[in-house]
């Protein structure tokens, strides 16, 4: 079967490889009249670009099974499946934005398991499913800088082998790194970075590799 090419048009953007909707779409205007996702999963998120671009330079490894936490519609996740060929898994507590991923997916020809579940259902026997975490604009809250921070240890202790995290700058995200970089100085790293597709957009990202240690 040939593959079917979305080419863009008004309410689309095409950044790093893959094909996005925005709010306006008319496919997204539709399905929000049965798919109303509560937990700030109305659209794409700026800081997912952040993790392409840095991506695009510092690919995965072959393979890489990827876990995206907080994945709303997917972005990032998509990336990975399409551009970076890994197995990933978008995990949301609100399962209102599955049918948002999947139509991301769709449009790409790509593959992302959906997830329901929160950050402290992930114990110890599901990260170890993993070898790499990613997640954007998930530290939002004054409560999840301990939720991550915990999942993060469990993760380590599990076997996973990198953690990449992307933010505008919140206060919350700097104490989330902060207290990572006193947990595992070795592993850390803080960058301030930036994308330019769709359009340019400036924030920070967080890496753990933990083969470092």
């Amino acid at each position: 079967m040939p593959r079917l090419e979305i080419f863009a048009e008004d309410h689309m953007q095409y950044a790093y490889g893959i094909y996005l909707f925005t709010a306006k779409h008319p496919l997204v205007r539709k399905l929000k009249k049965v798919a109303k996702p509560s937990v700030h999963g109305h659209k794409t998120w700026s800081s997912s670009f952040l993790l392409m671009d840095w991506l695009s330079s510092n690919p995965l490894a072959k393979n890489s099974r990827v876990l995206e936490l907080g994945c709303g519609w997917g972005p990032a996740a998509v990336y990975c499946a399409s551009q970076q060929q890994a197995k990933v898994t978008g995990l949301d507590v609100d399962d209102s934005v599955f049918p948002y991923l999947d139509m991301v997916a769709a449009a790409n020809d790509a593959k992302v398991r959906p997830l329901h579940a929160s950050f402290n259902d992930m114990k110890g026997q599901n990260l170890a499913k993993f070898d790499c975490i990613i997640g954007a604009d998930i530290c939002f809250w004054d409560e999840m800088v301990g939720d991550l921070l915990r999942l993060f240890k469990r993760a380590k202790k599990a076997g996973v082998k990198q953690i990449i995290l992307a933010d505008p700058g919140r206060s919350t995200f700097d104490e989330l790194s902060s207290s990572c970089e006193k947990l595992w100085p070795a592993a850390f790293t803080y960058e301030h970075w930036f994308a330019l597709e769709p359009n340019r957009f400036e924030g920070r990202l967080m890496i753990l590799d933990f083969t470092k240690l």
